[in-house]
């Protein structure tokens, strides 16, 4: 197995977040916020713009633009852009990019544009983030010289032990006298 192919199995193991972090509950209400907004019942979209804010459960989403789809009353997909676009699950997830694509029937969030995910301390960034919520994939992309990066955080470390703290207030050991400052005692 290539060195590149075993790092991104490593990442999809790191920052896999649980379905629950990212899916909200179906039966959860969607309200939806925004300075202006069009929503054409018959073909079951709309277009709100303008400090758009969506909130379903413990899901935040905010965006300069928001397009939202639906299906016999159900929203199937969200499509969002901004400067960048945020969203929240509670204080587990955090996530912002340029744009975000989250497809409901197909349990898939995908950012893109400086995309950044934290969730539980894990980070992961990339020009391009998609993530499967029901096989926990990650794939990332690079785009020109923005690499992927992922940050996962030292669990369950403890500190080494320090030495004993003296009154030497810079951290340094303190000085040996030297013998000519001992005192003669003939």
């Amino acid at each position: 197995m290539s060195l590149t192919r075993r790092l991104l199995n490593i990442i999809a193991l790191a920052v896999t977040l649980p379905a629950s972090a990212v899916a909200a509950p179906p039966q959860m209400p969607v309200s939806v916020t925004a300075d202006s907004g069009r929503f054409e019942q018959d073909a079951g979209s709309g277009l709100y713009r303008g400090n758009v804010e969506l909130i379903q459960g413990k899901r935040k989403l905010f965006a300069d633009e928001m397009r939202l789809y639906t299906r016999n009353g159900e929203l199937t997909r969200v499509e969002a852009s901004g400067t960048p676009v945020r969203m929240e699950e509670g204080k587990d997830l955090q996530a912002h990019a340029n744009n975000l694509v989250y497809d409901i029937r197909k349990r898939t969030l995908v950012l893109t544009g400086d995309a950044y995910i934290e969730h539980l301390g894990n980070t992961f960034e990339g020009a391009k983030v998609e993530y499967s919520l029901d096989s926990k994939r990650v794939d990332a992309s690079s785009e020109g010289d923005k690499r992927v990066r992922l940050v996962i955080p030292a669990e369950n470390q403890t500190p080494e032990q320090a030495p004993p703290a003296d009154d030497n207030e810079n951290g340094e050991a303190p000085e040996e006298p030297s013998p000519e400052a001992e005192p003669n005692t003939q």
